[in-house]
């Protein structure tokens, strides 16, 4: 059993100092198998809910031209109190 996509993008942002939405997106599509828009919304909206509950802070944004579309990017980065939550919960270990 996997562990939850919030979990694995908290454990992912841990392991890091920072990381873009769409290396967070692209890896955890890659780990749960899935692909398509809707699956990438649906772990950008995560990533949204994560940065509402304080648990990862947005460090910096940028603006993209994808095919003719101007697309909003954010840096993100876990904070002090989304590790302290990762231990309480159990995701992450302290010794």
């Amino acid at each position: 059993m996997k562990l939850h996509q919030k979990g694995y993008l908290l454990l992912t942002l841990n392991q890091s100092s920072s990381l873009w939405d769409y290396e967070l997106i692209k890896s955890t599509l890659s780990e749960y198998g899935e692909s398509g828009a809707y699956r990438a919304k649906t772990i950008s909206i995560a990533l949204d809910e994560l940065s509402a509950a304080g648990l990862i802070n947005r460090i910096e944004e940028k603006l993209d031209n994808i095919d003719g579309k101007m697309k909003l990017h954010f840096r993100y980065k876990l904070s002090d109190f989304g590790v302290s939550r990762m231990v309480d919960t159990g995701l992450l270990m302290t010794w």
